[in-house]
């Protein structure tokens, strides 16, 4: 997730350090700043849901985390591909982005998982930042109402336009020291991560 944002700080880094009227500082507009953070928004929201995705087929295999292994409702898979295929039923894909949709998996594999428990206690904001998501990838009027509707939550106001970026690209304003939404929801993504594998 810190490589993701990486890539949005040295787009802000070389706006800010290229001499006035030099190519990058021209190139550099706000608006492909603001798509600098989308595409590291995608990039480290995608590293999550391969983070859920991964662990979950590990601890329904049977493996143990530092903290140990959570109670499973039916044998040990033996495989990890076999863990994979169970979960897919049939399907091509499941959703790793909804934390509602985890939490029930979670629940049809495992007793009271570290899944279930962390994402249902972070659930309002994992909502939140699915939104952000679905925007970037979503041009419906669906995506835009939660996206505004996320923004107002987080960060009490709306975006012009709803532009992802320029919300992450904003600076939180509760946040002690003060950094930008992206690097906010990028350690809440770490921290999540570290209560799901203790």
């Amino acid at each position: 997730m810190d490589g993701a944002s990486a890539l949005a700080e040295v787009g802000e880094t070389l706006h800010a350090t290229a001499p006035v009227g030099s190519v990058a500082r021209r190139e550099l507009t706000p608006r492909r700043l603001e798509a600098l953070y989308e595409m590291a928004y995608l990039r480290m929201f995608i590293a999550w849901e391969s983070f859920l995705e991964e662990s979950f087929l590990r601890f329904i295999c049977g493996y143990r985390g530092p903290a140990g292994q959570p109670v499973l409702r039916q044998p040990a898979l033996p495989r990890i591909e076999a863990a994979r295929l169970a979960v897919l039923g049939g399907h091509d894909f499941v959703s790793w982005a909804s934390p509602i949709a985890v939490e029930q998996r979670a629940r049809q594999y495992m007793q009271n998982s570290w899944h279930e428990q962390v994402l249902q206690a972070a659930r309002a904001r994992l909502r939140c930042f699915v939104a952000v998501r679905n925007r970037i990838a979503h041009g419906s009027e669906y995506a835009r109402t939660q996206f505004d509707h996320s923004t107002m939550q987080l960060a009490a106001r709306r975006f012009r336009g709803a532009v992802p970026g320029a919300f992450l690209r904003s600076w939180n304003a509760a946040a002690l020291p003060q950094e930008r939404w992206l690097s906010t929801i990028g350690s809440e993504l770490k921290l999540l991560s570290l209560q799901v594998v203790p």
